[in-house]
């Protein structure tokens, strides 16, 4: 089996070494993390390496990396973590589920991570560097850009194109044949009809809790 080096202890590491070690031809050997952060790496049963070091003690010529972080300053984190760990000559894994549908002449790129449920239908392509959690649905020749994060239950529709860095939340739809520009923040449950410019924003709308408490709903 190919060896494995995760960047990240946090709950999107432990969510890729759950992933890569149960269904993957990958063996996840340890963790890295900026050594600012070691001590935060509570309960990983691997070895954890400082990061400004790391390849001290997992060469590069001897496993790859995949990037675990999040969404944080719109994906740039996680970008430019993962220009450092191919500046320290690694190569890049990426994770496609097996219980996702892909189309069959779909090409992951480096530090795709692609969970189970999602549809990926014919001829979508999708950028380096981006996470689409569970249960997802991307529409045909849609365009997902690089360093995006699709939380799990959105819409993508047919034709669509979502600029790099963007972030897309929970239960969003975008509606077919509209373009997202770069650096947009597409919020839990919005409904999009209309093109983004770039740097667009678009807020979750909160249902407001009701004044009368639910000892006094009748019927329930």
């Amino acid at each position: 089996m190919k060896r494995l080096l995760i960047f990240g202890t946090g709950q999107i590491g432990q969510v890729a070494n759950y992933y890569f070690s149960e269904d993957s031809d990958y063996d996840v050997v340890g963790f890295t993390v900026d050594s600012a952060f070691i001590e935060q790496g509570g309960g990983i049963a691997l070895p954890v390496a400082p990061f400004e070091e790391v390849e001290k003690r997992f060469p590069p010529d001897q496993c790859d990396m995949f990037v675990a972080m999040g969404y944080g300053k719109l994906n740039r984190l996680r970008e430019a973590k993962l220009r450092e760990a191919r500046a320290k000559g690694y190569r890049i894994a990426h994770y496609v589920s097996s219980r996702a549908w892909v189309w069959r002449g779909f090409e992951p790129k480096d530090n795709l991570f692609l969970l189970e449920n999602n549809t990926v239908q014919p001829f979508v392509t999708i950028g380096e560097n981006t996470t689409l959690w569970s249960g997802n649905h991307i529409g045909h020749h849609a365009m997902i850009g690089a360093n995006v994060f699709i939380a799990s239950q959105a819409v993508i529709s047919g034709s669509v194109t979502i600029g790099d860095n963007s972030f897309i939340g929970v239960n969003a739809t975008v509606a077919d044949n509209l373009d997202v520009g770069p650096r947009s923040v597409i919020g839990a449950g919005a409904l999009l009809l209309r093109d983004a410019p770039e740097a667009s924003v678009y807020p979750a709308v909160a249902t407001e809790r009701s004044k009368v408490p639910s000892d006094r709903l009748r019927g329930i």
